[in-house]
């Protein structure tokens, strides 16, 4: 019998959800995928601000911090089949401009992205209009997003907020299988906040964060989507309601 709120991960045998057919679209700072937890398999593009104050799109998505990385291998681990490209909009710094997340979210729209993870975060104002409607362009457009909180953030932070985005906060004390559902909660999902482990590196000098938890919620948001291919953001929260909540 299948253990409650665990979400996929890992290998798994034929027959069994694995993301097939689900194209994930990761908005961070690109993938390498000749990482070992990644396996290839990867496509992508960068999004930037040009010296004109326009915003471009170049085929450069070679991930120089690895945070993008270790999203996309939490993904893969839960989402093994699951198609990933990478949308690279940060940097050594790990920040970006609103106006560099609306191109990568306005190109998700038409670059057949099925889930959006959103590993990043803002305080939540209302001066951004623009990022919520479109948000929810891509809701309408079947489209999923997954955002996490900023960390230490105590109040509302875009676009995990956000009515037509599914937010994630991370919680140390589930273990890294598990996935919470509270539709009433400051953030619909609450998963672990760790990545991947790796050989040689002590589990306290790697990244960690709600990042990681929206990349486990991604990776269950595909499975579920191999599964319910038509569902859209209402049936697909009903979905992880009777599942994990």
């Amino acid at each position: 019998m299948r253990r409650r709120r665990a979400i996929p991960w890992g290998a798994r045998p034929p027959g069994v959800p694995a993301g097939r057919r689900v194209r994930v679209i990761v908005v961070d700072s690109g993938i390498n995928p000749r990482h070992s937890h990644v396996g290839g398999k990867v496509d992508g593009a960068e999004i930037y601000c040009g010296e004109d104050g326009a915003i471009h799109r170049g085929p450069d998505y070679e991930d120089t911090t690895g945070h993008g990385t270790a999203i996309a291998a939490v993904i893969r681990h839960v989402a093994p089949e699951a198609d990933l490209f990478a949308l690279k909009i940060f940097n050594s710094a790990l920040v970006t401009t609103p106006d560099v997340l609306e191109g990568a979210l306005a190109y998700a729209l038409q670059a057949g992205a099925r889930v959006v993870n959103l590993s990043l975060g803002m305080e939540a104002t209302p001066a951004a209009p623009s990022l919520l409607g479109l948000c929810r362009d891509a809701a309408r457009a079947g489209i999923i997003l997954v955002a996490s909180a900023s960390n230490g953030a105590n109040g509302a932070s875009a676009p995990a907020s956000y009515d037509a985005v599914i937010g994630v906060k991370g919680d140390g004390r589930l273990g890294e299988d598990t996935l919470m559902y509270r539709p009433h909660g400051p953030c619909e999902c609450l998963a672990s906040p760790w990545p991947r482990s790796l050989p040689g590196l002590p589990r306290e000098r790697n990244f960690r964060g709600n990042s990681f938890a929206a990349a486990r919620v991604s990776g269950a948001v595909a499975c579920l989507l191999e599964e319910s291919p038509g569902a859209d953001l209402d049936v697909l929260r009903t979905l992880l309601r009777e599942r994990y909540g």
